[in-house]
């Protein structure tokens, strides 16, 4: 019998989907079923420099500044590594530590931040309980199991020091209007089949909740949080905002959501057999068309959940 390939090695491994990759492991176990190709990575890194203009009050666009001076900080699904690099650079005198299930698309390290390979479905055990100044989560409700996530909450609170600070940032993916919804039906038709796609799963981590946005908040409290807030941000998807700031967040939106209903909905829908190739494809063009109508005034919603360990 050959041996049982290590974590790092299964981990890596690599599988091609209609011109994607995708981790091989996360597919086989329904974890993460979006790419990790060349192209999310961009998406990633554009999305980062986007929630930079969104978030410019918070402390250095990276954190809200109520957290402080974090000395030591854990980030779960650093995705491309940018929010880590940038905070092992902007505080050269503390210490991050990322951890994700792939690491296939992380940036170079500095000397101050280290990177571990986990599947975050599992309980924490990549350090020891109490290490932490701040736990930052940004966009990890599609690879997290809908019942996981009250224990991945209290699993957090149980990493941070007493007066330490959990972060969690997430999209609601429901696409809305200023204006008409009437106008965004491919994009409603989208949202209808992704989340009848996530709930069809013969494993249970592979069912996601898509309501994880509005119940952070819940969540956070029952962990034993303090000082709970949530910072709720309209998001436009094009250009239709007539300040400047979000005219350009609107621009940058626009590529984002279309880069990211493609990425998002690929493996799922048509894996699944919800829709075809055919289908997909003339949904997600008609939905990008939705996207970029200014009379509609599309947006999205930007939650971020923040809570203190007393």
């Amino acid at each position: 019998m050959p041996a049982d390939p290590g974590p790092i090695d299964r981990y890596n491994r690599k599988v091609l989907y209609l011109d994607r990759e995708f981790q091989e492991y996360s597919l086989q176990h329904e974890i993460y079923l979006a790419p990790i190709d060349l192209d999310e990575e961009t998406r990633l890194r554009d999305q980062h420099e986007m929630l930079k203009m969104i978030y410019q009050d918070w402390n250095n666009s990276l954190y809200p500044r109520v957290v402080g001076d974090p000395e030591k900080i854990l980030e779960l699904g650093f995705g491309s590594g940018e929010w880590a690099f940038e905070l092992a650079e902007y505080d050269p005198d503390c210490t991050v530590l990322g951890v994700d299930i792939c690491s296939l698309m992380a940036v170079d390290q500095l000397d101050n931040m280290d990177y571990q390979i986990a599947n975050l479905n599992e309980p924490f055990e990549f350090d020891e309980p109490g290490s932490f100044d701040l736990v930052h989560s940004r966009f990890v409700a599609s690879g997290i199991a809908a019942t996981r996530w009250p224990n991945f909450v209290r699993d957090i609170h149980r990493m941070l020091q007493p007066r330490g600070w959990a972060v969690l940032t997430e999209w609601d993916v429901v696409f809305r209007s200023d204006h008409s919804i009437e106008r965004l039906g491919a994009l409603q038709e989208w949202t209808r089949l992704y989340h009848q796609s996530i709930a069809r799963s013969s494993r249970p981590q592979g069912r996601k909740s898509m309501r994880v946005a509005q119940d952070c908040e819940t969540w956070m409290r029952m962990a034993g949080f303090v000082n709970v807030t949530t910072d709720i941000r309209d998001v436009p998807t094009c250009a239709w905002r007539t300040d400047g700031l979000y005219r350009h967040i609107g621009e940058a939106n626009l590529t984002n959501m279309r880069d990211l209903i493609r990425s998002m909905g690929l493996f799922p829908l048509i894996d699944r057999q919800i829709l075809t190739v055919e289908e997909f494809d003339s949904l997600v063009a008609a939905a990008c068309e939705e996207l970029a109508d200014v009379n509609a005034r599309p947006y999205i919603r930007l939650y971020t959940v923040y809570g203190m360990k007393p």
